[in-house]
């Protein structure tokens, strides 16, 4: 049990951060606030000032707290866990929706909120754990990537317009341009891919894993990066299929209260629209080239699904066998799901003739 809890408020130069001192659910002590630079001179003075306003607590008994804000929070993250220091990075829609009606907005305030996020649900805290640096390198070059084809896109669509309009001196100078831009693009796309796979290829696990994800029919290399980066290497979910697939925003939800509200299940729009987008792709050419996910897709179709319900189940199915097989370390063999399908079916053939034959005697 945590005595200690320190909420951290980030912002790009500074951070401020509140110390509240409690035992279960009273509160003791008075409250102490302080402001430091986000940087390495700012992390010592930070630990110095939080072990003067320590109340003589050990310092197993501390637990920082912060929102995931990205590369403002991720320096002081890494140098706590370096220094043995509890931290869990929060959800900070979880953080402000637990805080209740706030008329004050201050980077004070903000952070005796989130040190009383930590105090109230320190149950419920995750511990922070720092990516390998082969996975940090992998994730910087993936969304590198991401946002070349991001211009790539809005330089091709800029030259559609400008084509639709005519051709004149002014047009022809920006088609040529924008011709040789996207090449460039291209050319910078290719070497990401490059070096997508040669940073796989130097860490041995990172490899294990992305071999077992593209063995399967459909998944390639930036929906492999894709999971193998936000699953921590598929240690941030436990290999649990329905949390990754809640991440990923499709896993459906229903929402029931009393006799007046009964909504369908249906995904949340809080989701990684990136990481959304890539599974969707992957279903795309799965349904049409995997003849698992083909006959499955086929199916639901056939049952009455609505094609966007039924592309949103193969995503789900997707995410299933890429955790089961990274769980169990086997590659995706076309020839096991043949075999289970032709020994169900021989099941329900057999099932069937059983019963007929009850019925004749």
């Amino acid at each position: 049990m945590k005595k200690l809890f320190i909420g951290i408020d980030f912002s790009k130069e500074k951070f401020d951060a509140t110390v509240i001192l409690a035992c279960g659910i009273q509160e003791i002590g008075t409250r102490e606030h302080g402001s430091f630079p986000n940087g390495p001179k700012g992390y010592r003075n930070f630990v110095k000032w939080v072990k003067t306003n320590s109340w003589q607590t050990r310092q197993d008994e501390w637990l920082f707290c912060g929102e995931d804000t990205g590369s403002c929070s991720i320096g002081l993250s890494k140098w706590l866990y370096g220094k043995g220091h509890d931290i869990w990075i929060a959800n900070a829609y979880a953080i402000k929706h637990s805080s209740g009606i706030q008329r004050v907005k201050s980077d004070k305030a903000d952070s005796a909120v989130i040190a009383e996020y930590a105090w109230r649900h320190q149950d419920k805290a995750v511990l922070f754990e720092p990516m390998s640096e082969s996975l940090f390198q992998l994730r910087e070059v993936f969304l590198y990537r991401h946002k070349l084809v991001q211009q790539k896109v809005a330089i091709e669509v800029r030259m559609e317009d400008k084509q639709a309009i005519g051709a004149d001196k002014a047009m022809s100078f920006i088609k040529r341009k924008s011709k040789h831009i996207a090449a460039e693009i291209n050319k910078a796309i290719a070497e990401c891919d490059r070096m997508i796979d040669s940073i796989i290829e130097s860490d041995k696990e990172l490899q294990e894993n992305y071999a077992i994800i593209t063995s399967i029919k459909g998944v390639a290399r930036q929906n492999a990066a894709c999971i193998i980066i936000y699953t921590n290497n598929f240690k941030k979910f436990g290999y649990d299929a329905r949390k990754i697939a809640c991440y990923y925003g499709v896993a459906p939800f229903g929402k029931q209260s009393g006799t007046s509200v009964d909504v369908p299940a249906r995904t949340s729009h809080f989701a990684n629209k990136l990481i959304k987008s890539l599974l969707g792709q992957a279903a795309h050419i799965a349904k049409i080239f995997n003849p698992e996910i083909k006959e499955y897709y086929q199916r639901l179709i056939k049952r009455g699904k609505k094609p966007q319900v039924a592309l949103n189940n193969v995503k789900n199915k997707l995410i299933r066998i890429i955790v089961t097989l990274v769980k169990k370390k086997t590659f995706y063999d076309p020839n096991t799901y043949k075999f289970y399908t032709e020994k169900t079916r021989t099941n329900k053939t057999a099932n069937v003739n059983l019963t007929l034959n009850h019925a004749i005697c």
